[in-house]
């Protein structure tokens, strides 16, 4: 007896999207075509519903198979916690909803790797990935990204990378500093022919910002990999030049916190010889000494969110939807105060 994966496969939509027309579900929202083709999909399958078995049928997202790619090796991951709690929100909202994360696939370092995905109903994307990666034949899975637009054709959730860094070279400029620098690493898609290197948005807005003020100092601007040891090394640079910025913006915290101990082994002082925002809020920025100031970023939600537009794509949705995650400044010591959360 044909079953709802029978006529979801052949008419090359979900089975949630069948069970519901089938179900004549009035609240939900289908192009007629979309409906005709199930329809008469099931009638060449001879499909006959159960009335029984609907009854006690289980979640329907329970019968469907989710997948989880995540650009980063498993050790890059724990040593630095932003993609760990993208996948932790993930985890936990996909509980809520009764989904299982049956496939998890993860880039090693300088792997070409690509995808299979065509027994998935619906795939996780966290991080920096091309579409090309992923193997999806004549069968599409529902595709939802973070911290990256895969393209138009998929949800995505984002924060505001620009936003962030106007964030903090605001709050280092109304204290009056001049001479900023900025601390970070070099971004890459990770591209079926290999990693595809570009300048990272914090570093683009950073110039930009700086520019229009001139204020602009490329000789402030020290960058390399994303690793907290390139951020130790990376501050102790700058500290070694003969001109050195009285404040630094810092693209990720455990580089900042590696940052602020190169500054602790030289004659200077954070922040009574140069002010520190970084971007992430990590739960361990308000433990180091001193305190960092930091652009929150609300990872765990950026994972939460993305279950969410899953599950709206498996009820139906056919139009993709962008959502941006705001960020918060939370100021803290490396910059001379204490004062309370900044909006």
């Amino acid at each position: 007896m044909a079953t709802i994966k029978d006529i979801a496969r052949s008419a090359n939509v979900s089975s949630a999207t069948v069970s519901r027309v089938l179900n004549n579900d009035t609240t939900f929202s289908v192009p007629e075509e979309t409906k005709q083709r199930i329809m008469e999909t099931a009638g060449k399958l001879n499909y006959r519903r159960n009335e029984r078995k609907q009854k006690t049928e289980p979640n329907e997202l329970q019968q469907l198979k989710f997948g989880l790619l995540i650009w980063c090796s498993e050790q890059m991951e724990y040593s630095d916690p932003f993609y760990l709690s993208i996948r932790q929100g993930i985890e936990k909202e996909c509980v809520k909803h009764g989904i299982n994360i049956s496939s998890v696939f993860r880039f090693m370092e300088d792997s070409n790797t690509n995808i299979d995905a065509h027994h998935l109903d619906g795939l996780f994307v966290i991080g920096k990935v091309h579409i090309d990666i992923i193997n999806k034949s004549t069968r599409s899975p529902k595709i939802v990204s973070i911290d990256y637009v895969l393209s138009d054709e998929y949800d995505s959730v984002m924060f505001d990378l620009p936003k962030a860094t106007r964030q903090a070279l605001d709050h280092l400029l109304q204290l009056g500093h001049r001479k900023i620098g900025y601390i970070g690493g070099i971004s890459y898609i990770r591209a079926s022919e290999g990693k595809m290197f570009n300048t990272d948005a914090r570093q683009k807005e950073f110039e930009v910002i700086l520019k229009e003020l001139d204020l602009f100092n490329p000789n402030y601007v020290f960058v390399g990999d994303w690793r907290a040891e390139v951020g130790y090394e990376l501050m102790k640079q700058a500290l070694e030049a003969e001109d050195v910025p009285t404040a630094f913006v810092i693209g990720s915290d455990p580089m900042a916190i590696a940052a602020l101990k190169a500054v602790s082994e030289s004659d200077y002082n954070v922040p009574n010889d140069i002010a520190i925002v970084s971007i992430d809020d990590i739960q361990l920025a308000s433990f180091v000494t001193p305190p960092l100031t930091s652009i929150k970023v609300f990872m765990e939600e950026m994972g939460e969110t993305a279950v969410k537009l899953m599950v709206d794509r498996m009820r139906g949705r056919e139009l993709a939807l962008h959502v941006t995650i705001p960020t918060k400044l939370m100021v803290r010591k490396s910059c001379g105060t204490d004062t309370a959360d900044a909006g």
